[in-house]
C-alpha cells in the first residue's frame, strides 16, 4: 500500500531537516512526504530543492498571512496525496525508523489509529538540533538513554518504548486501552475516509487541540473507530516553550463542535473541497 505522510510546518527548517532525514531510514519503503508549509519561505524551497531523499517529497505552500492557516495548507497536502493512507505528524516530531510500518501494519479499513510522542527535554532537543545526537541511536538504545532523558525532564517517556505491530504485549495494551482520543501530531487513516468527512474545517478559528477533536468526532460519525498504535508507531517531540493564549478561541471553537454534532454535520463546507 502506498502512503502519504503530510508534514505541516512553519519556520523551523532545522526541524524539517531531522524530520525528513528520519525518513530516509524507514523500514517501509512505500511513501511519499509532502510539506505542507503554512507560509512561502524561499529558505524551505532552497533546503528541499537540495535534500537528498531515498522517497518522493512534494510541496505546498502559500502566503503567511500572520495567523495560522495550517487547516488550509494541511487539506491541499492531502488534495495533492497519491496515497492510498494518510499519516498525520508535526513540524516538530521525529519518526522512529520503524514509525510508517507500525501505522501500516496496524491499518484497517474504516480504523483512524492514534499514537502519541515522547516529549523530549531542553537539553537533549538542543543536542539533536546541534547534530550532537541522533535520534536514530536513540531509538536504538532507548533504555541506555533513560537516565538521561528522566534527568532532562523528558515528559511520557513510556511512550519510547517500541513494540512489534499485532504483537501479543501490543494487542494486549491496544485492548486496555479505553481513553483513546486522535493527536494531530501522530495519527492516521485512509485517504478515502478524510475525503468523506472533506478534511479539516478551515472555517474554525485556531485553538489549543480543537481541531484535533473535530476530525476525530467527524470521521466517528462516519463509522470510523479509533484504534491505538501507541509503542509502535513512535515518535519524539523536541522542546519548545508553550505559548498557548488561545483559551478564548479555544472555547469557541468547543461551541462550533458542539453545534455542527448537534445537526450532525460531519462534513465541513469549506474543508478540501469548497461544498
Amino acid at each position: 500500500m502506498y502512503v502519504s505522510v503530510i508534514i505541516p510546518t512553519y519556520k523551523d527548517v532545522r526541524a524539517l531537516e531531522l524530520i525528513l532525514e528520519a525518513f530516509n531510514y524507514q523500514t517501509y519503503k512505500k511513501f511519499e512526504v509532502i510539506v505542507a508549509e503554512d507560509d512561502n519561505s524561499e529558505e524551505v524551497k532552497s533546503f528541499l530543492k537540495n535534500f537528498k531523499s531515498n522517497y518522493e517529497i512534494q510541496h505546498f505552500s502559500h502566503e503567511d498571512i500572520g495567523s495560522t492557516t495550517k487547516p488550509i495548507a494541511v487539506n491541499r497536502a492531502v488534495k495533492m496525496s497519491r496515497g492510498e493512507y494518510l499519516i498525520y505528524i508535526d513540524g516538530d516530531t521525529i519518526p522512529y525508523s520503524t514509525f510508517v510500518d507500525g501505522h501500516i501494519s496496524l491499518s484497517a479499513r474504516k480504523t483512524a489509529l492514534c499514537g502519541r510522542r515522547v516529549n523530549l527535554g531542553k537539553v537533549m532537543s538542543q543536542e539533536i538540533r546541534e547534530g550532537k545526537l541522533s535520534t536514530l541511536e536513540l531509538e536504538k538504545k532507548y533504555f541506555r538513554f533513560l537516565p538521561a532523558l528522566l534527568k532532562d525532564h523528558a515528559r511520557h517517556i513510556e511512550q519510547g518504548i517500541y513494540l512489534k505491530p499485532n504483537s501479543y504485549i501490543q494487542d494486549f495494551l491496544s485492548a486496555k486501552n479505553k481513553n483513546l482520543h486522535l493527536l494531530g501530531s501522530n495519527f492516521s487513516c485512509y485517504k478515502n475516509d478524510m475525503l468523506e468527512i472533506n478534511g479539516s474545517d478551515e472555517d474554525m478559528p485556531p485553538g489549543a487541540g480543537t481541531d484535533d477533536v473535530d476530525i476525530e468526532w467527524r470521521l466517528q460519525a462516519i463509522g470510523v473507530q479509533i484504534k491505538s498504535c501507541k509503542n509502535s508507531a513512535n515518535l519524539f517531540h523536541l522542546y519548545h516553550k508553550r505559548n498557548d493564549n488561545r483559551e478564548e478561541r479555544t472555547l469557541k471553537n468547543k461551541e462550533i463542535i458542539r453545534e455542527k454534532q448537534l445537526h450532525n454535520n460531519y462534513q465541513c463546507k469549506n474543508g478540501i473541497y469548497k461544498l
